[in-house]
């Protein structure tokens, strides 16, 4: 019997009969070191770090349950000829639509005006926006944010993208490549998107010089990892209205706690960090998975693979 190892659902019907699937935890990982009928492992992030210090002399996939693999070190898995796959695109759906339902409730005025049951000109709904021809810039034009210029085109926004790494894109009007790019057309926004992972290049990328390049109705929207941000120069900006507001999924603290000084802005709307979640985001993610347990198991492609082991 060969087993798989997953802390989320796979669709068992379709794998082969001498497929036996274990649901563990993180700590229930030890159980299976050094046995020989582990042929795949799907898990977070934290579980492929995990596993990585471990033998599974017959792993043929780490499966990641995340787009993201910041902290991953699948260059270990390379040197053992396992290959580590991610989710691919499996949540740009939903964290794009969540973009949009935050600039539209940026535009609309929604935060100010949540609680108003009757419409009155004087509390302020002639500074009520249009997203057409507003420009945006979406920093991130991989899966996810490509999916999120691909709404927003709908919207006839004009759509420029930031991302050295990714070639030009049809759903772009342009895409910048370079921190001094960015720092000279940054000021011309009404919208900033952020998507960016979270590494060595990132972190901290979005500081107080390129927020002080924004202009001052800019609306900064972020569901990319939390550390993209200094979070003290955002909340600086943000609370003397050097920018116009902010739409925040993630932050550098998780959970959310209550107390988080963002909630206290007038001009920030605090989402709870649920932009990825779905039904439909379970089902996908459960497909995904399964098709790559399939391709390890045949020797046929994998899907989204991030250490380039075939």
């Amino acid at each position: 019997m060969r087993i798989v190892l997953s802390d989320k659902k796979l669709d068992n019907q379709r794998l082969p009969s001498d497929i036996e699937v274990i649901r563990v935890s993180l700590k229930e990982l030890e159980i299976y070191s050094k046995n020989p009928d582990v042929v795949a492992i799907a898990g977070s992030r934290a579980m492929a770090i995990r596993c990585a210090d471990m033998d599974f002399p017959s792993l043929k996939l780490f499966q990641l349950t995340s787009a993201g693999f910041d902290g991953v070190p699948y260059q270990a898995y390379a040197e053992k000829g396992v290959p580590v796959a991610n989710a691919g695109n499996v949540y740009s759906a939903p964290i794009a639509e969540t973009v949009v339902f935050g600039i539209l409730s940026a535009a609309k005025k929604l935060r100010a005006n949540i609680n108003n049951r009757r419409f009155k000109i004087t509390r302020g709904y002639n500074l009520i926006t249009e997203l057409q021809n507003k420009h945006v810039l979406i920093m991130g034009a991989g899966n996810i944010g490509t999916a999120v210029a691909k709404r927003l085109s709908g919207f006839d926004m004009i759509i420029d993208g930031y991302d050295p790494y990714c070639s030009e894109k049809p759903q772009y009007r342009r895409i910048l490549r370079s921190r001094e790019e960015l720092a000279e057309a940054i000021g011309s926004y009404d919208y900033i998107v952020s998507t960016m992972p979270d590494n060595e290049q990132t972190r901290k990328f979005i500081d107080a010089s390129l927020l002080s390049y924004c202009k001052a109705t800019a609306v900064i929207v972020n569901v990319g990892r939390r550390a993209v941000f200094d979070e003290n120069a955002l909340y600086r900006a943000l609370k003397s209205k050097k920018i116009g507001g902010a739409v925040l999924d993630m932050f550098e603290k998780l959970p959310n706690p209550i107390t988080n000084k963002f909630r206290r802005l007038k001009n920030v709307m605090v989402l709870p960090g649920v932009a990825a979640i779905s039904k439909e985001v379970n089902e996908r993610l459960s497909e995904h998975m399964t098709n790559n347990v399939l391709a390890s198991l045949s020797g046929e492609q994998i899907s989204n693979v991030i250490n380039g082991v075939k």
